[in-house]
C-alpha cells in the first residue's frame, strides 16, 4: 500500500505532463513593417470568410471545418456580432455582445471554441467587430450604442479574463467598415483604448467604398484593412496594383500591412447580392494582390454566412458550390 500512493501520484503528473505537450501551440501573428508574420517569418496571408463560426461552434461542427480548411488558407475571418438573418438585417440573441454592451458568456463560450480550435488547426483569426448588427429589430430599431460597444470591446481586449495574454494568432477589427458607422474621431479614441489596454494586440478597423480611409496611423500594430471596389476587372493585376498604391498613398510615411480583406464575393446568399463566379479569377486576385504588395487577402464566399444548419465542408459537397471547393483547395498550392 505504502508503493500505491507514490505510483498513483507519479501517474497524474505524467499524464498531466503528456497532457500539456500534446495541447496546441497556437502560431503567433505578428507585424513587422508592411507585412505580417507568423511566428516570427513574413508570411503573405490567405483568409476565408467564416462570418457565422460562433453559430457553427454552437452546432458543433467548427471543427470539422477547420481540419479541411488547415493548409488551404492561413486564417478565417469571423463576425462574433453576425447577423442572425444577414438578408432581412435582423439580430438574435446570440451575439458577443448584447444591446446595453454586456459580453454575453454562452456567445464567449462559442468564441473561446472557436479560438482553440483555429490554433489546433494552425489558423489565423481575424476577429471583426461590428455595433449595427446589435439591434432589437423594432422599428426604429434600438441599436448598440458606440460608448456601449466600445466599453465591451474594450473589455474583450484588454481582459484577462477574456482575451488579454491569449490568443496570438488573433487580430480585432475594432469596426467593420468604419466610416458608415462611425464617426473618425470615436474610431481614434477607441484604437487609443485598446491598445493602452492591451499593447500586443493587432489591430484594425477596415473601410470600404471608392477610396481607404486611414485611421490610426500613429498606432502601433495597426492594420490597413480594406474592401476595395467591386469593379469589372477587381482581379486584374492593374486594379491589384492601383489598390495597393492608393493605400500606401493615404498612409503617407506610415508602414501598415495592406489587408485587402473583403474584395469581390463568389456566391450570392441574398437574392439580388453581386458575385463574380468565375474561379480563375480569385486566384489571379490573390496573386496579383500578393505581387502588388499587399499583406494579406480574403476569398470572400459568402458560403460562411449562415451556419447554423450547415458547415462549410457540407455546403462545398453541392454541385453549384463545387467550383469554390476548387479555388478553396488552389489558393495555397
Amino acid at each position: 500500500m505504502t508503493r500505491f500512493f507514490p505510483s498513483v501520484l507519479s501517474g497524474f503528473l505524467l499524464a498531466a505532463v503528456l497532457a500539456h505537450a500534446a495541447a496546441p501551440r497556437p502560431i503567433t501573428l505578428g507585424v513587422a513593417g508592411n507585412s505580417f508574420t507568423i511566428d516570427g517569418s513574413p508570411t503573405f496571408l490567405v483568409f476565408i470568410s467564416y462570418f457565422d463560426a460562433l453559430r457553427r461552434a454552437a452546432a458543433g461542427g467548427v471543427d470539422d471545418d477547420f481540419a479541411y480548411l488547415e493548409g488551404k488558407v492561413h486564417g478565417v475571418r469571423i463576425f462574433p456580432n453576425w447577423w442572425g438573418d444577414p438578408c432581412a438585417l435582423k439580430s438574435d440573441a446570440d451575439t458577443l455582445f448584447d444591446l446595453d454592451g454586456r459580453i454575453r458568456p454562452g456567445a464567449w463560450r462559442q468564441l473561446q471554441t472557436v479560438l482553440d480550435r483555429a490554433a489546433a488547426h494552425h489558423l489565423v483569426v481575424d476577429l471583426s467587430l461590428s455595433r449595427e448588427t446589435v439591434t432589437d429589430n423594432d422599428e426604429p430599431a434600438r441599436q448598440l450604442t458606440f460608448d456601449a460597444y466600445a466599453a465591451a470591446l474594450t473589455e474583450l481586449v484588454g481582459s484577462e479574463e477574456y482575451m488579454k495574454g491569449k490568443y496570438p494568432q488573433a487580430l480585432i477589427d475594432v469596426q467593420n467598415e468604419w466610416p458608415r458607422f462611425a464617426e473618425a474621431p470615436d474610431i481614434e479614441a477607441l484604437l487609443g483604448r485598446l491598445r493602452a489596454a492591451d499593447p500586443q494586440r493587432i489591430l484594425a478597423a477596415s473601410s470600404s467604398g471608392p477610396a481607404y480611409e486611414p485611421i490610426g496611423v500613429r498606432v502601433a500594430k495597426m492594420v490597413a484593412a480594406f474592401h476595395d471596389p467591386r469593379d469589372k476587372e477587381w482581379f486584374s493585376a492593374d486594379a491589384a496594383r492601383q489598390v495597393v498604391e492608393g493605400v500606401r498613398s493615404k498612409l503617407g510615411e506610415t508602414s501598415q500591412p495592406v489587408y485587402l480583406q473583403e474584395p469581390t464575393p463568389a456566391s450570392a446568399h441574398c437574392e439580388g447580392a453581386d458575385f463574380d463566379g468565375d474561379a480563375s479569377h480569385f486566384i489571379e486576385a490573390m496573386k496579383h494582390a500578393s505581387a502588388a504588395g499587399a499583406a494579406a487577402w480574403t476569398f470572400h464566399t459568402r458560403l460562411g454566412f449562415a451556419l447554423r444548419e450547415q458547415g462549410l465542408t457540407e455546403k462545398l459537397q453541392d454541385p453549384a458550390s463545387s467550383w469554390q471547393k476548387t479555388v478553396i483547395e488552389q489558393l495555397m498550392r
